[in-house]
């Protein structure tokens, strides 16, 4: 997602050898989920650092929540210089702690890195 008038850039975390997990779990979700997944995006991409509660959760160390309500899914991002919004993980609710573990797992890779 990108839209220049925004003055934020949405990417994905990758490592390098396969077709990212975050990009596949999007890929299987229905029409309805990944609709509401992306209008909290586009908020994302919009407000960048601006987003807050109900939308935006701060975790600590630069990492984020990004909350969809509806149907309880949560994407983990963290913010890159130049606007940039590099989306780490996601999952739902149910699986928060382990998406929470393979966030960090991918915020300490990007700034060790």
């Amino acid at each position: 997602m990108n839209n220049e008038s925004s003055g934020w850039t949405i990417r994905y975390w990758h490592d390098g050898k396969s077709r990212n997990d975050l990009e596949k779990w999007l890929d299987s979700l229905t029409k309805d989920q990944l609709k509401s997944i992306a209008k909290e995006m586009k908020l994302l991409e919009l407000c960048g650092n601006q987003l807050r509660l109900p939308h935006s959760k701060p975790l600590k160390k630069g990492l984020f929540e990004l909350r969809e309500r509806q149907f309880g899914y949560r994407i983990y991002y963290t913010l890159l210089p130049n606007k940039v919004v590099l989306m780490l993980h996601g999952g739902n609710k149910h699986t928060q702690e382990r998406d929470i573990e393979i966030a960090r797992q991918r915020l300490e890779d990007v700034y060790c890195k």
